[in-house]
């Protein structure tokens, strides 16, 4: 696990039109307003897109399962903001729905709005972070702080705040529970 603390930076609230792309416009825009970390949520409609709904095996590296949609679906979603080779990176997952049938994943390439998006961008200052490729899974993941935090495999004790001794809030948490519940749950979790 890693993670990063920050503040919130600029808040947007930005309308993209019918026939524009979703993708390209939330893209474009970040550029021009030089937001390095942050993240976006939205809610409208999408003429069409394409969307990875899982992999085709559940395996690693994945292969993506692509699914195309068209014909007007009302879309929610959102989406994290990291800087990138070649500017920024924006990780789009989103729920789309029509006529009582659903996708959900990870919007990709393609996303035309349909009447209207709106969307709300948030940036986040003051801590670091980016995504870079990864070998083992052929995906571009997030690497919170700078790179000599995560140069340790996270078995440091700076990476586990936790003394010896010490109990973790999970721990904690079960040894409150009343009787014979927290006996269950911890012949459970031991398994």
């Amino acid at each position: 696990m890693q993670y990063a603390e920050g503040q919130v930076g600029r808040v947007f609230i930005i309308r993209i039109d019918d026939g524009e792309d979703l993708i390209a416009s939330i893209r474009r825009f970040i550029a021009d307003k030089n937001i390095q970390l942050g993240s976006v949520i939205f809610l409208g409609a999408l003429m069409n897109g394409r969307m990875v709904t899982g992999p085709e095996e559940p395996v690693i590296p994945p292969l993506p399962h692509f699914v195309m949609f068209e014909g007007g679906w009302e879309v929610f979603g959102i989406g994290s903001i990291y800087p990138g080779d070649g500017g920024p990176h924006i990780h789009y997952h989103a729920s789309v729905g029509r006529a009582g049938h659903a996708l959900t994943g990870c919007l990709r390439e393609k996303a035309t709005t349909y009447l209207i998006i709106e969307a709300v961008i948030t940036e986040f200052i003051g801590l670091q972070g980016r995504r870079e490729f990864d070998q083992r899974t052929q995906m571009y993941l997030p690497v919170l702080g700078s790179s000599q935090d995560n140069d340790s495999n996270g078995d440091s004790e700076e990476s586990n705040p936790l003394q010896k001794g010490e109990k973790s809030t999970e721990e904690q948490a079960k040894d409150e529970l009343p009787g014979g519940l927290a006996e269950i749950i911890r012949d459970l979790t031991q398994r």
